[in-house]
């Protein structure tokens, strides 16, 4: 794996390079020019395509670099089906205080904050000409394109240790996805199509690791749909599981049930239900009729008891998978996160009201 980590001024890049070093075995590497390069005893390369080209024949060992100045560069790693690029932020607050003790500087100067709002402010958005005349890419660009995005409000060490291994940032799952997450992520696809105004839901139908096919939710074809005033339940604005008698929207898994049909379901060979949210108690009789013998969601639905219940007698195995990359750096250790910011906000608020 071979990790870029970019992100705004004093945000903890560095840091989080290290946790990899010690934690993960990693190795930093990174160009000539970059300042740091003897501080993490680094491999070091003149140009960014003689670093592609060295991870390239040694892509089974673990690199990390942080010095990623131009388009050119990241484009370059990017080509790589091992590359992750991970962006790291924290509030301006924390990232000031962290500036002042990085740079020996006292708070007492009111020009340092605009000190380092202007050199904060320019690496996250200006691009200039490098040394090779290649422009530079500003941070906010770079973030944009991340795979993982991670908020560092942490006073010590160990606290971003603890947060960064509930993120499990190595997991292989982030550059080439399992079965699993392939097919929920392509469910979240499908969901993206739903014209129902209550939620938007996505259903993939698979046999063998073949997509039989694709459902998800909203009115029936050659009707208005839902969300252009079709369905008057669900435009009322009905509450989760009443009235749905009167909804007139088709749902995911039934879309996709009466796409593949039975036959494409029997037989030799084990058929899985994916959807981005646990089926309802009608979709699961359907679920079990058809033969389906696994279900693998998402998201949790008011009806998940009776629906594993129904499963269960009907011996169909449900289980849930939520695909790391669908997961946010808050759903990492939330509860050490929330801490941590509601500690600074605490702190800026006793700054500017003594």
């Amino acid at each position: 794996m071979f990790i870029g980590l970019t992100g705004t001024l004093c945000s903890g890049k560095h840091t989080i390079a290290r946790y990899l070093i010690e934690a993960h075995q990693f190795q930093y590497i990174t160009l000539t020019t970059d300042p740091r390069a003897k501080e993490f005893n680094a491999l070091t390369f003149d140009s960014a395509k003689e670093i592609q080209e060295f991870t390239t024949k040694n892509w089974r060992s673990n690199y990390v670099i942080c010095h990623i100045s131009t388009a050119n560069e990241l484009n370059l790693y990017r080509k790589r089906p091992f590359f992750l690029l991970v962006a790291v932020d924290a509030p301006l607050i924390v990232r000031y205080n962290r500036w002042l003790s990085r740079n020996s500087l006292e708070n007492n100067n009111p020009a340092m904050l605009a000190n380092f709002v202007f050199e904060s402010d320019a690496l996250m958005y200006h691009s200039k000409k490098s040394y090779d005349s290649d422009m530079t890419i500003p941070v906010y660009k770079q973030a944009k394109l991340a795979e993982l995005s991670i908020l560092n409000p942490f006073d010590n060490v160990e606290e971003l240790h603890k947060h960064l291994d509930s993120l499990d940032i190595t997991n292989p799952d982030r550059l080439r996805p399992s079965w699993d997450t392939y097919f929920m992520l392509l469910s979240e696809l499908a969901a993206r199509r739903a014209n129902c105004m209550k939620r938007r839901v996505g259903c993939i139908l698979v046999k063998n690791n073949r997509v039989i096919s694709t459902g998800y939710n909203g009115k029936p074809r050659n009707l208005k749909n839902c969300n252009d005033g079709g369905c008057e339940r669900c435009n009322e604005g009905a509450k989760c599981g009443v009235d749905l008698g009167t909804c007139l929207c088709l749902h995911a898994e039934e879309n996709a049930l009466l796409e593949a049909g039975r036959e494409r379901l029997e037989g030799p060979g084990h058929a899985i239900l994916y959807c981005n949210t646990c089926p309802c108690l009608g979709c699961a009789k359907k679920i079990v009729q058809v033969g389906v013998q696994e279900v693998v969601y998402s998201q949790a639905y008011g009806m998940d008891e009776k629906t594993a219940e129904m499963f269960c007698e009907a011996g169909i195995q449900l289980r849930q998978h939520t695909p790391v990359s669908l997961s946010s750096e808050l759903e990492g250790d939330s509860k050490l996160l929330s801490n941590a910011l509601i500690n600074h906000f605490q702190m800026t608020t006793d700054l500017f009201n003594p």
